[in-house]
């Protein structure tokens, strides 16, 4: 067991608040992000950004539930830390979203550690962690898009 880490990063054709916008929208996250069931936001910061969610997942190798503390770095960063968690030990992470050239692009990072708290050989692990990492972050990138188009 342990943490295992992984690490993607991708240009989204859109500007770091929007991509900031899609990810820090936890209460969109089941209409998007395809992994996600359910969220439900805890508490809020005093702006009204998420603090504690709740997050239930469906992990392709069983469904598991956690809720994250967020810290928000906004438009630049979104890192969390985990609180507790049922199918699951340990959740880390981060996005970081760097602007490039215009300012109309990004590029955006998404780190993850994990512990799923049941033995899994670490190749296994590794190759979970990025095939899921790598659908989340073209996921973001979809709706930040999205929502970049859609703006005035």
């Amino acid at each position: 067991m342990g943490v295992h880490r992984a690490e993607q990063s991708l240009e989204i054709a859109a500007p770091p608040e929007a991509c900031y916008e899609a990810i820090a929208d936890f209460e969109t996250y089941p209409a998007w992000q395809g992994a996600v069931l359910r969220t439900e936001v805890l508490e809020r910061y005093a702006d009204g950004l998420g603090k504690l969610v709740s997050l239930h997942v469906d992990a392709k190798v069983r469904r598991v539930s956690y809720v994250l503390r967020y810290f928000h770095e906004r438009p630049r960063r979104l890192w969390w830390d985990f609180v507790e968690g049922d199918g699951v030990e340990h959740i880390e992470g981060e996005y970081l979203f760097e602007p490039l050239a215009d300012g109309t692009r990004t590029l955006a990072t998404y780190r993850l550690g994990v512990d799923a708290g049941i033995p899994v050989p670490g190749f296994v692990a590794k190759r979970l962690n990025e095939n899921v990492m790598r659908r989340s972050i073209e996921e973001t990138r979809a709706e930040s898009e999205r929502r970049a188009s859609s703006r005035p």
